[in-house]
């Protein structure tokens, strides 16, 4: 652990535990939260988005909180480039100079974040102004709110609960315009404005010509990315526009597509509400254009925090001194108490040679022991050798004649049966070649043959023309 990480867990950190989030739409502020008693769920925008919710944070006192800060479309400009050749780690810095073509603004006035797209060799940017986000982040730190991250709408609309994997959203806020996008994943892969239509699109004052229209450009759209998103097939469309009737208008357009259109909620909400629950639920995304680089640095090496640090460091030196002090003075009591236990054993030990020196056996005793030795060890031998006689007794003959009645044969007649241990010979008369063989596979199925192996074979016939055979086993020679 260096210096610096260990200075900065004496240094003062803010850690709000109390988090809630801020949907910003062209038409107001929708609020999302467990924190949320003192803040309206809703404020309307009269002046810039900005300067709206810092009034509103300091009329509800709001402080000690993490916000995190959901952007509107219209707040962000979104390109799709080339995939860069360079590894996405260093894309953070590389972003602003590959997209300096497309966009009007400085490249040091800008943050951009992006992510490779599932078709092509593309990626998928988002471009937000840097003051915005470092201004805001500058005036919620006044007063005591930490800026969480910087979201993006297109992110969010996946998080929206019982949404399939994929699917085309058919969105629009109020004050805003149309808009198709292709959500796959839960990634925004496409995007486009309709423009050239009007609000409402459903009611008694409305013409077909209009459905008919946005028809003709939302299935433009579905025959685009069914071309472009090769393995993934999207059938189904949501809607979410304020202002309409979304299940009138999801029918309208069933009847003119040829995907499966229906109400993003069952219930009528305004996008701004559905957004705002979908974030407040924590889930990962993608795209936060509130960047490390943006954050403000701590402090770690503050005269305080330094002071503190020496003071502490001075302290535990203090105490580990005194504590090895300690340990040393108890150390030096068990050496001196060992020292003199050393010495009575030292006593002890050549006591118990002199008493040994005295003690030795004669050689009378000795040669009576080992002849008592020999007696016993010469008596066990034979003790085994008459257990083993009876037990190679009853093993090698009893059992092997109870186990070859059992196996009753009446193409196998035995005259001569020798049995010497394991070796084991066998005479006798057959009534075919074939019987032999087939008898012999019998003695896996007794105990007392099983495992005896004969290394000789011989079958013939005798004077009487009865076949006649022979089984020996190999002896070793001597």
């Amino acid at each position: 652990m260096n210096i610096q990480s260990l200075l900065s867990k004496f240094s003062k950190t803010a850690s709000y535990h109390k988090k809630f989030v801020v949907i910003v739409q062209p038409d107001g502020l929708y609020f999302a939260g467990k924190h949320l008693a003192q803040l309206p769920q809703y404020v309307e925008l009269s002046s810039p988005w900005q300067d709206v919710l810092v009034e509103t944070l300091q009329s509800a006192d709001v402080k000690e909180s993490v916000l995190d800060v959901v952007l509107h479309s219209s707040f962000y400009q979104t390109y799709q480039i080339e995939r860069p050749n360079i590894p996405e780690t260093e894309w953070e810095s590389a972003l602003p100079f590959l997209l300096k073509d497309l966009t009007s603004e400085k490249v040091s006035d800008i943050v951009a974040q992006a992510f490779p797209l599932p078709y092509g060799n593309r990626i998928q940017c988002y471009v937000v102004n840097k003051p915005l986000i470092v201004q805001l982040a500058i005036k919620l730190a006044e007063m005591h709110i930490q800026l969480g991250k910087v979201l993006i709408e297109d992110d969010v609309w996946p998080l929206v609960d019982d949404v399939p994997n994929s699917f085309l959203l058919l969105q629009k806020s109020k004050q805003s315009q149309y808009k198709v996008s292709a959500l796959v994943s839960g990634s925004c892969v496409f995007q486009r404005t309709i423009r050239g239509v009007t609000s409402p699109l459903v009611g008694g004052a409305t013409s077909s010509l209009q459905l008919d229209s946005i028809a003709l450009e939302l299935q433009r759209s579905v025959d685009y990315l069914s071309s472009q998103l090769k393995g993934t097939h999207i059938h189904q469309m949501k809607v979410c526009c304020d202002g309409e009737d979304s299940a009138l208008l999801a029918n309208e357009l069933t009847q003119r597509l040829n995907v499966n259109v229906s109400p993003l909620s069952s219930h009528q909400e305004l996008c701004g509400h559905i957004l705002a629950v979908a974030a407040s639920q924590g889930k990962p995304t993608h795209i936060d254009l509130y960047l490390e680089s943006l954050k403000p640095k701590k402090e770690h090496l503050g005269l305080k925090t330094v002071l503190a640090g020496w003071g502490i460091v001075a302290l535990s030196l203090f105490a580990a001194w005194g504590w090895l002090v300690f340990e040393q003075q108890g150390l030096k009591r068990q050496a001196a108490a060992l020292s003199s236990q050393q010495q009575t054993l030292d006593d002890q030990s050549k006591q118990l040679k002199l008493q040994l020196a005295q003690h030795k056996p004669s050689a009378d005793k000795l040669s009576a022991v080992e002849r008592i030795k020999a007696e016993i060890e010469a008596q066990k031998s034979a003790l085994n050798s008459l257990q083993n006689y009876e037990l190679q007794d009853h093993a090698g003959f009893s059992g092997v004649m109870s186990a070859l009645a059992n196996i009753n044969r009446t193409d196998i007649a035995l005259n001569y049966i020798k049995v010497e241990g394991q070796y084991f010979d066998l005479k006798g008369l057959a009534k075919t070649p074939q019987a032999v063989p087939s008898w012999i596979k019998q003695f896996k199925q007794e105990l007392n043959l099983v495992g005896r192996a004969f290394d000789k074979l011989t079958i013939g016939r005798n004077d009487q023309q009865v076949i006649t055979f022979e089984l020996n086993t190999k002896r070793e020679s001597n």
